[in-house]
């Protein structure tokens, strides 16, 4: 009876010892199978910026511009012209033209090119434009960059003629060389250059004998 007994017992001590390291086993020493909960913050709205990046242009704005810039600069023209109203008759117009073409044939016309001045910018593209500022008798020029010919024999005339020519970094030299002279006399031109926004970096006239080149140079600098 007795040695009954402590076999049971033993049985059931030995039972509950399996039971407990089973239990171990299955316990995760670790966060392993933990879940973790992470707390997203609500989406975030981003108020709008009334920024405007002044580098954005608006075309018809700039064409605007550039329209009220010629007007202004055919008005001042034409306030120079009228200091000499009534001087040039046509027939002191040709007394002018056999003299400059007897001055051309002797050789008399000196080649002198000018030099229109240096300026900088940080714009990626010029904007020319040009006339002929004295009576339209076919004045032909070419539009050139660092000695490259990039506009070609643009014939002048009272309307203005616009082109937009990109500027390499560092320095750029920009010419206008007279092919001839018209017919009454040296290649004349009125122009400007503007840059990206419209803003005038240069306002100036040209007088040349055929051969001769009016230059200025921008050099392209890069906003920091």
């Amino acid at each position: 009876m007795i040695s009954k007994f402590l076999h049971i017992t033993t049985c059931i001590i030995f039972l509950l010892i399996s039971f407990i390291g089973f239990a171990q086993l299955d316990k995760p020493t670790s966060d392993e199978g933990k879940v973790h909960i992470i707390n997203v913050p609500p989406e975030i709205e981003v108020p709008k910026s009334d920024y405007e990046d002044p580098r954005i242009v608006d075309e018809s704005q700039l064409q605007d511009k550039i329209d009220q810039l010629l007007k202004d600069f055919i008005a001042e023209q034409d306030r120079k012209n009228l200091k000499y109203k009534g001087i040039l008759t046509p027939e002191k117009i040709r007394e002018e033209r056999s003299k400059l073409k007897v001055a051309e044939i002797n050789g008399n016309i000196a080649k002198i090119d000018q030099y229109l001045g240096g300026f900088s910018s940080t714009s990626d593209n010029i904007t020319i434009v040009c006339r002929d500022f004295q009576y339209p008798d076919g004045d032909t020029v070419t539009i050139y960059i660092n000695d490259k010919p990039v506009i070609k024999n643009i014939v002048l005339t009272t309307r203005f003629q616009k082109f937009t020519l990109p500027l390499v970094d560092g320095l750029n030299v920009i010419s206008f060389k007279a092919l001839n002279q018209g017919t009454s006399g040296p290649n004349t031109a009125a122009f400007m250059v503007l840059d990206d926004s419209a803003t005038v970096i240069s306002s100036n006239e040209w007088n040349l004998a055929t051969g001769a080149k009016a230059t200025l140079s921008i050099a392209k600098i890069n906003e920091e």
